[in-house]
């Protein structure tokens, strides 16, 4: 093999050895964000949501109360249906009628006059009520896009390096923070989730706890350390098929592949493929975090890598000083 061939193949084989992935930039929702309940399948058993909530499959409730806490001044549909609406007795709300923080205080806020709102659904209406306002229409919502970007999401921060540790004291799961990290990641099993005691972390700093088992998870028991950063607070349940929450939870739930069960109450935004229970949804928004310039998804590159390129970049420098020497000559 000639120098030249050497040189093109040692390049060739670092680059192929060191192709990069999607690099995370951001941990946000994206069109998810607006919504206490983005679902990308069905929605029954469902009662209270205190924000908007989205639906890409079939929406059925009785004595429920959706979008009561939605911010001041929002316009849109509190209720986005991709599928049938089978509504019964209950309220849909768009916020307060004047200029009040919803979000001022932990649990439902009463004391403001509710603004009604309305759905938007592009299936059939199967509702046995006629005072409420649903408009047959376009849900300008791609379900199947939303849910591909948001796989992503979560297969990117399930690959992130944990930097917390996760220790157990008998029926509690002890998640200490490093103390400093403006990020901070912890790596759970399902049975890890349950009377969760987070400390040492730095204020103000997103918490992402990665729960990577398959199969059902079970929020149960208390928790204590995470209500102060309720709204940067993500828990990323990346396998599991079933996800029971029966405790008050803090934080955010990303479940793409899970059924959610329980009658406990989420004191975040909730993304999931169903969601069939009385499970109470809070209104806490996710504050997204910006990874830009960070690098926390993306490979560096291995050893292995690094070589190959040192010595393809090596052989081809040589090649360039044979070419000169041998112009030289010639001259």
């Amino acid at each position: 093999m000639t120098l030249r061939h050497l040189a093109i193949a040692l390049l060739g084989a670092a680059c192929a050895t060191r192709a990069p992935a999607a690099v995370l930039n951001s941990i946000d929702f994206g069109v998810a964000s607006g919504y206490s309940a983005f679902i990308y399948g069905n929605v029954s058993k469902v009662t209270d949501i205190e924000g908007r909530v989205a639906v890409g499959g079939n929406l059925q409730a009785d004595a429920y109360s959706f979008g009561y806490r939605t911010p001041y001044g929002n316009n849109g549909p509190s209720v986005v249906v991709g599928g049938n609406i089978q509504l019964g007795n209950g309220g849909i709300y768009n916020g307060p009628t004047t200029n009040v923080n919803t979000n001022a205080s932990i649990g439902p806020v009463t004391e403001y006059t509710k603004k009604e709102g309305y759905a938007v659904y592009a299936g059939a209406n199967n509702s046995t009520v006629n005072y409420l306002d649903l408009r047959k229409g376009p849900t300008g919502i791609d379900f199947n896009a939303a849910k591909t970007r948001l796989l992503d999401l979560s297969s990117s921060l399930a690959a992130m390096a944990a930097n917390g540790t996760v220790t157990q004291q008998g029926d509690n799961t002890l998640l200490k923070g490093d103390g400093q990290s403006d990020l901070q990641i912890f790596n759970l099993n399902s049975a890890q989730v349950r009377n969760l005691q987070l400390t040492n972390v730095k204020a103000g700093a997103h918490v992402v706890v990665n729960v990577l088992s398959g199969g059902t998870v079970e929020f149960s028991g208390g928790q204590s350390g995470l209500e102060a950063l309720r709204d940067r607070v993500l828990f990323n349940v990346m396998n599991a098929t079933s996800v029971n929450v029966n405790t008050f939870s803090w934080g955010s739930l990303l479940a793409n592949k899970a059924d959610i069960k329980g009658t406990g109450h989420l004191e975040g935004n909730v993304i999931a493929n169903s969601l069939s229970s009385a499970l109470e949804i809070g209104y806490e928004s996710f504050a997204s975090y910006d990874l830009t310039g960070q690098n926390p998804g993306g490979k560096t590159p291995e050893p292995s890598s690094v070589v190959l390129l040192a010595a393809g970049g090596a052989a081809m420098g040589l090649l360039a000083r044979r070419r000169r020497r041998a112009r030289a000559i010639t001259a």
